[in-house]
């Protein structure tokens, strides 16, 4: 980041209120496309010069795979007929929290009615009534202080909804692994006291596999309630199963990613232009990735079928690739697509991190 990008951030951050943030951070956008709107892109050095401003560096960029698809249908269904219990599990950089997200800004375009949240759980053993209600506005944007938490709780969730124009809430908690049986029953009473004055609580609880085991563990507690309101149905989401998704998946770098925005500039063609001008795509090269993906990982039936590989390392491959493909173009060098794709795949991940033991 250059000075004049730093400055804008330069008050102490926690004195900087989340307007003020959110404006330094609106600005810090607007240079980055300045940036890149005041080169010659055409020119491979000018492009190499500022690669590292681009955003699919910091994977600020969803890809809507049919598994999050279809988990962003079933929370619509979910929150249309006004049920709570659903619960996701995935193993760890498969894209869950990317698809709580995306799930989140089209829930709030096509169902403006809900009021929706987020919150990442945290791990406390002794978490008291206060603390969790406390943590939960915090993660709402509200002040975290003051007595009656719960109270306060209730009431900035039924005030939220109705603005919205409804009675329903719709609650995404993250990393839910973390939670304990006491913090469910917590969130058990707020459901409550929101029922109590004609209000719905919808839960998407979205975590790892080991979830289930907190499932099993309020159900032999004798926590019936809390299973029947959180636990009701259950969802998997994985990473790319199939040459096929993985072929999906590249296509978006073509097609669909763009930046700047409402520009010709595909991540693809920023960094291999001469390639993809001449008719070159990154979905042509899905064999050579997935060929990859399986020497490194030797994956069984099992472990494809249920985990699939892990986006966050399919992505962390591609980035390399096109890094090493822009810095060999600029030098004139030539590309050998399984050489520079056997890199980019070592440098993602190690064998074991690759894909999961495809254990339910």
């Amino acid at each position: 980041m250059k000075n004049n990008e730093c400055s804008l951030l330069a008050a102490d951050s926690k004195k900087m209120s989340d307007e003020a943030l959110e404006s330094a951070l609106s600005k810090l956008e607007s240079i980055r496309t300045q940036k890149f709107l005041e080169r010659d892109l055409t020119d491979i050095q000018n492009r190499a010069e500022i690669c590292y401003l681009h955003p699919m560096l910091e994977s600020r960029y969803f890809i809507d795979t049919d598994e999050a698809s279809d988990f962003c249908k079933i929370v619509y269904d979910y929150v249309i007929a006004r049920k709570s219990g659903l619960y996701c599990t995935g193993e760890f950089r498969v894209g869950k929290t990317k698809a709580i997200q995306n799930t989140i800004e089209k829930l709030r375009q096509d169902a403006e009615w809900a009021a929706v949240f987020y919150h990442s759980a945290t791990r406390d053993m002794r978490q008291t009534k206060k603390a969790f209600c406390l943590e939960l506005l915090r993660s709402f944007g509200q002040a975290a202080v003051g007595a009656d938490a719960a109270a306060r709780l209730e009431r900035f969730l039924i005030t939220e909804a109705v603005n919205s124009g409804s009675r329903t809430c719709v609650v995404f908690i993250d990393e839910a692994q973390m939670l304990t049986v006491m913090q469910l029953r917590y969130l058990l009473e707020i459901w409550n006291g929101l029922r109590a004055e004609g209000f719905l609580l919808i839960t998407i609880l979205v975590g790892q596999k080991n979830l289930v085991s907190l499932k099993q563990l309020t159900s032999a507690e004798d926590h019936g309630a809390v299973i029947a309101r959180f636990f009701v149905k259950g969802f998997s989401l994985g990473g790319l199963h199939s040459p096929d998704d993985l072929r999906k998946y590249m296509i978006a770098f073509d097609s669909i990613l763009f930046f700047p925005f409402n520009s010709f500039w595909s991540y693809s063609r920023f960094f291999r232009q001469k390639a993809f001008d001449s008719g070159w795509r990154l979905e042509s090269e899905y064999e050579i990735l997935w060929k990859c993906l399986v020497e490194r990982a030797a994956p069984d039936e099992r472990m494809l079928r249920y985990s699939g590989f892990r986006l966050a390392f399919v992505n962390d491959a591609i980035h390399s690739y096109f890094l090493d493909s822009m810095r060999l173009e600029a030098n004139g060098e030539k590309i050998s697509p399984t050489a520079a794709w056997k890199d980019a795949v070592m440098s993602a991940a190690s064998s074991d991190l690759l894909i999961a033991d495809g254990k339910k």
